[in-house]
């Protein structure tokens, strides 16, 4: 059987997340990753012109993306994290935690929608 765990949510962007670098979207993914005790495997980021970040890192249990719109002050992020050999939900949970604290300098995440699938 998987267990799969989908968080996403659309934050607001405090004004730090707007002096970071391409590669700063990515290091601050896989900070937040590696707090949450998740495994990263890989890593990928694109800067849009005239502005934008896409920003994707790979994880043995799954995938996390963002994509920073500065031109609405939003950070877009999606989280997918399976149950492979044990429950990675409070992982998840925690990443959820960081990433909001990180993005919109708050410990509000009533922003984020969850969807659980199991098969």
């Amino acid at each position: 059987m998987i267990n799969s765990h989908h968080f996403s949510a659309i934050l607001p962007a405090s004004q730090t997340v707007f002096s970071w670098e391409t590669a700063d979207f990515i290091q601050i993914l896989k900070n937040a990753a590696q707090k949450a005790e998740l495994t990263v495997m890989g890593e990928l980021a694109f800067a849009f012109q005239p502005q934008g970040v896409s920003a994707v890192i790979l994880l043995a249990e799954s995938h996390v993306a963002l994509h920073f719109w500065p031109e609405e002050a939003k950070v877009t992020i999606d989280i997918h994290i399976c149950d492979h050999q044990k429950d990675n939900l409070e992982k998840a949970i925690t990443l959820t935690k960081l990433l909001t604290r990180e993005i919109s300098e708050s410990e509000n995440i009533a922003d984020w929608k969850y969807l659980f699938i199991s098969s």
